[in-house]
């Protein structure tokens, strides 16, 4: 028995190996999924553009709209506000459309339209009572949030001291025609930090949007919570058993007039 070797040759092994295609399949299988999806993408681009165009340029072109962004421009409550103006469109719809229902008698719908607005009305102001009521121990919270980013376990007893001190100072200056002292934001003692300076310009923005977006949280579950739990259970059905109240109320002074 014989045993043939054969010796390498790195050229045979060259020819012989198969060569590597993967980034030309990757480019060539991207380049057929664009055509693919190219008629898909065109019409949703065209109907983006109608919306725009007859849709969502009618309220940004609407005149009363447009007073009132530029009068909310330079608010710190921007957020608030923005809130507060998606629930008057939707609790407007919901007025409109219980207005226009025809299963219901007009006793009924008006009753029930002045419940939805009265609604509206308790759980904005509620929901505005209870934003500003939190904002200081939020405004801890986020010092808190703050120096765990900075890696700084005094950030939230130095921020404390500071605004310890403000009040103290407001509360003295009562009374008096001095203007008071404005609360420390944490935003601002973040920049004045070693660290945050420390950092590049791109993690130093990540750092600083994170903190700042602690301000929009706290109303997004404020706004919520009054919104979506608060309304449903503590409003609405008192709201309605007053109207259902109200009707039989009315229906039964009718019905002994009749009688009369």
């Amino acid at each position: 028995m014989s045993l043939m070797i054969t010796p390498y040759n790195n050229n045979n092994y060259r020819q012989q190996r198969p060569a590597f295609k993967g980034a030309e399949q990757v480019a060539k299988s991207a380049t057929e999924s664009s055509k693919l999806f190219a008629p898909l993408e065109k019409a949703y681009d065209g109907f983006t553009d109608k919306i725009a165009e007859h849709v969502t340029s009618r309220f940004v072109n609407f005149g009363p709209l447009n007073t009132l962004a530029d009068k909310l421009k330079n608010t710190d409550n921007l957020f608030q506000h923005c809130m507060t103006v998606g629930s008057v469109i939707t609790s407007g719809l919901y007025m409109q459309r219980t207005l226009a229902n025809k299963d219901l008698d007009k006793d009924r719908k008006n009753t029930l339209a002045v419940n939805q607005g009265l609604t509206l009305v308790v759980s904005t102001a509620g929901a505005y009572a209870l934003d500003k009521y939190i904002k200081g121990w939020w405004d801890n919270v986020t010092a808190k949030f703050a120096g765990h980013l900075l890696n700084d376990k005094d950030f939230y007893t130095k921020f404390k001291q500071e605004k310890d001190a403000v009040i103290q100072e407001n509360k003295k200056l009562k009374g008096t025609k001095a203007e008071l002292k404005s609360m420390p934001k944490v935003d601002k003692l973040v920049k004045k930090h070693s660290y945050y300076n420390s950092l590049g310009a791109k993690d130093a923005d990540i750092l600083l949007k994170k903190v700042k977006g602690m301000s929009p949280l706290r109303t997004m579950i404020v706004f919520g919570f009054v919104y979506r739990y608060f309304v449903p259970v503590a409003v609405t059905k008192p709201a309605n058993k007053l109207c259902d109240m109200y009707l039989q109320k009315k229906k039964a002074k009718e019905e002994n007039a009749q009688k009369a």
